[in-house]
């Protein structure tokens, strides 16, 4: 249940205070997230399981060596691929309820981080800035954080969602992503108002939602 809320601190802690620790994420993240979202097709019993890793290799190498929003959507592909793959592994050992339970606490977590501490913000920071090395005259991808334009997310920001996809069956899927989106569409306009937001915490409008449509079926 508490996995996910621990890769949040720990990610933190390792940026913010182990010497080294960014570049060590950053590092992780260029050769780990292509692997990870490899194996997304295996993980998730898909009959095509043999398409993830040439997707996989095409978008790390457009995250690579593309240029501008479309080097920017390639590794944010990849990060997603890579957190359905780590979500359909969690679910592979994890009862449903304490995915659920797992999210809130992460959702949590998460606001107390973002508002209540500078631990997030000078992680972001310290990822952000890290020196990859170069190969064929161009830095390697970074995708320890998923960024498009101006916006960053962290890993966990994309996971969470992919988790809610997993806890929730059926055509209900469709419309608890749906019910997450316009939430995060009305919780983005915090930005207005503050640079950083806890963008785990639209996930639990689709949750919510999820929970209350059982709950009629039920009836």
């Amino acid at each position: 249940m508490l996995v996910p809320a621990a890769l949040l601190a720990a990610g933190i802690l390792i940026g913010d205070f182990v010497s080294g620790g960014p570049h060590a994420l950053a590092l992780l993240a260029t050769f780990g997230t292509p692997l990870l979202a490899a194996a997304g097709g295996i993980l998730r019993g898909s009959p095509r399981w043999w398409l993830w890793p040439p997707v996989a290799a095409g978008l790390w190498l457009a995250a690579w060596l593309a240029h501008g929003l479309v080097q920017d959507a390639a590794g944010v592909a990849l990060i997603a691929a890579a957190c359905l793959a780590a979500a359909s592994a969690v679910a592979a050992v994890a009862p449903a309820w304490s995915i659920r339970i797992g999210l809130v606490a992460l959702a949590a977590l998460d606001v107390v981080l973002v508002w209540g501490t500078t631990g997030v913000s000078q992680a972001t920071n310290a990822l952000e800035n890290v020196s990859l090395p170069h190969a064929a005259g161009t830095a390697l991808p970074s995708l320890q954080q998923a960024t498009f334009g101006s916006a960053l997310m962290g890993w966990l920001d994309l996971l969470a969602p992919a988790l809610l996809g997993i806890v929730v069956a059926g055509r209900t899927k469709l419309e608890a992503a749906a019910v997450t989106g316009i939430a995060a569409g009305l919780w983005g306009l915090l930005l207005f108002t503050t640079s950083e937001v806890a963008a785990t915490v639209p996930v639990l409008a689709g949750l919510a939602f999820a929970a209350a449509h059982a709950r009629r079926r039920g009836l």
